[in-house]
């Protein structure tokens, strides 16, 4: 049975494999970079387990503030000396920055002219591509040459067993 990325992520907190489940949330925010809700599972999941500088990395593009979370995130711009290049650096948003809210929006230019000036450069980085989505991979010449031989010779292999068996009876 397929479970879900969520479910397995749920089993693993249950079973009490944090780690397992960070990497997971990783992944998925990889995969799908727009989804804030999952920064905002890693962080609690960072912050349940007393690491509040982690937590407040993935905080920093959360709509949602209280004392809690504007503390871990202060932990952690002060771990990086409040700097917007490293900040970026660490959160690699490779989501589309349109889809925010004008707040995260503001957010983000904020790290980014922070960079630039310190930097001379801006962190772009690209979407990764989600090859579940995608499915237009077409057969190279040298795949279907492999795939031919390949083929071939298993005809061989099953028309060379078939005359042995014939060679065989023919003897008695």
């Amino acid at each position: 049975m397929q479970r879900s990325s969520s479910d397995k992520i749920n089993y693993d907190l249950e079973q009490g494999r944090k780690y397992k489940a960070t990497l997971r949330l990783r992944n998925l925010i990889n995969e799908f970079p727009n989804d804030l809700t999952l920064r905002n599972k890693l962080a609690e999941i960072y912050y349940e387990s007393g690491f509040l500088d982690e937590a407040g990395k993935f905080w920093i593009l959360s709509e949602e503030r209280n004392s809690e979370i504007e503390r871990c995130i202060e932990i952690y711009k002060n771990s990086v000396n409040n700097s917007g290049n490293q900040i970026l650096k660490d959160i690699v948003f490779r989501g589309d920055k349109t889809k925010l809210s004008p707040h995260l929006q503001s957010i983000l230019n904020e790290l980014e002219k922070h960079s630039f000036e310190k930097t001379k450069n801006i962190h772009n980085f690209l979407p990764k591509k989600n090859y579940r989505e995608e499915n237009n991979y077409k057969e190279t010449f040298k795949d279907k040459l492999l795939k031919y031989l390949f083929f071939g010779s298993l005809i061989f292999i099953v028309l060379l067993i078939i005359l042995g068996v014939v060679k065989l009876i023919e003897s008695f």
